[in-house]
């Protein structure tokens, strides 16, 4: 399953993609995830694995990801190398109008009843989607503000 969304944050490009590109800052701005670990040693780059805890509709679930494309600062990739539901997330942003425009194209594998479920299954994520997105541009904007 593909989709794509974005947001617009009043914030400079360069401080979307140190927050968005940094796997530490997910629990911020993700429902889904309670934790993320470094497992690889070095530093953050491309190559470096992760270990990332979710809460899913099935239950808690466990996936490991690695980031492979950081391209300070329009263009970050990540993605699943085990755990459910294989993804590939490619965040890519741009400057507009002294504000930033974060695109997500995403390539998720259901599994099980989900898979099933087609089309409704993937509204049901993309709302997720876009709801973490309005939480992301929420978090960065109100830095700004100092709230």
């Amino acid at each position: 399953m593909n989709f794509e969304t974005s947001v617009r944050i009043a914030r400079p490009i360069d401080e979307v993609f140190a927050f968005v590109s940094d796997p530490g800052n997910f629990p911020q701005w993700n429902s889904a995830v309670q934790a993320v670990r470094k497992t690889s040693e070095g530093e953050r780059g491309v190559g470096s694995t992760y270990s990332m805890e979710r809460e899913l509709p099935s239950g808690r679930a466990r996936n490991e990801f690695e980031i492979v494309a950081c391209e300070r600062p329009n263009e970050f990739v990540i993605r699943t190398t085990s755990g459910p539901t294989p993804f590939v997330y490619r965040y890519r942003l741009s400057s507009e109008n002294r504000a930033t425009v974060i695109r997500l194209d995403a390539q998720v594998e259901l599994e099980g009843a989900a898979a099933l479920l087609g089309p409704l299954a993937r509204r049901a994520v993309k709302k997720g989607v876009d709801d973490n997105f309005a939480a992301l541009k929420n978090v960065l904007e109100a830095q700004r503000s100092g709230r």
